[in-house]
């Protein structure tokens, strides 16, 4: 059973974070509990570590995050987390260019991808396939950054961000 959301694409909508400012969507009436998972974003910013995105909490969670430059993803479907960077061969993705991001989930099997180039694929830890949040979906920070599980990053994404698709 998986999931899937709609939202505008980057011709349609776009979000724009200045400092503190993020996106919140309660999931506490509508829960997310999949098996696999579909997220589809692009962003553009000059800060080299900030959170993208993030929802679950203790050992369940997504996080996307700039981390030095680099997309840092990590998944825990509550038996170990999945961690992978995303470099690319020259530079880093603070460029204040346009970069689209694909994670996609089916079980265990995990693959990200940037640009549609720099793919990287594996798998979460143990048996546990099931994703499941009845927190909170941030979107370029949250009121506790630095406390987010698996959060590499302390800091709010500032700059441009649209999402077209997520879970």
């Amino acid at each position: 059973a998986g999931s899937s959301w709609l939202c505008p694409t980057r011709d349609e909508n776009m979000a724009t974070f200045r400092g503190s400012e993020y996106l919140c969507y309660d999931l506490s009436q509508n829960p997310i509990q999949s098996s696999s998972d579909e997220i589809t974003l692009s962003f553009k910013t000059w800060q080299r570590n900030g959170l993208i995105l993030h929802t679950g909490k203790s050992a369940d969670y997504v996080n996307l995050a700039l981390k030095d430059g680099a997309v840092s993803l990590v998944i825990n479907l509550g038996s170990g987390a999945f961690e992978a960077i995303v470099e690319p061969v020259n530079g880093k993705f603070n460029d204040n260019a346009w970069h689209d991001v694909k994670v996609t989930r089916n079980l265990r099997q995990v693959t990200i991808s940037v640009d549609g180039i720099l793919t990287t694929t594996g798998y979460t830890q143990e048996d546990y396939t099931m994703l499941g949040s009845d927190d909170f979906f941030y979107v370029g920070g949250s009121p506790s950054t630095a406390d987010l599980p698996g959060s590499p990053v302390t800091t709010f994404l500032d700059e441009k961000y649209t999402q077209s698709e997520a879970f």
